[in-house]
């Protein structure tokens, strides 16, 4: 039984898989599924922040709460990890 956070993940590797002509077809019969070790692979390596991940979400968990902040703070701490660029 999968989350839904792990399905979503599961669910954008499948995708990304399947999108590249590139490479071998992903089980198409199991689906989503297929890929539902990897996406907790992946979470599970995004457990412990980097520094810019932290610096990020310290940026933003200075700011008044609104009952969306926590949510604020995962997004930014999320989008510094996909950030090509290491902390200036």
């Amino acid at each position: 039984m999968s989350n839904e956070m792990v399905k979503r993940v599961a669910m954008a590797i499948y995708d990304a898989e399947s999108g590249d002509p590139t490479r071998p077809k992903p089980d198409y019969v199991r689906g989503w599924k297929a890929f539902e070790a990897h996406a907790r692979a992946a979470i599970e390596a995004m457990r412990q922040p980097n520094e810019e991940m932290i610096f990020r979400g310290g940026l933003v968990k200075d700011q008044p709460w609104d009952g969306k902040k926590s949510g604020r703070v995962f997004t930014a701490m999320i989008d510094a990890a996909l950030q090509n660029s290491d902390m200036p």
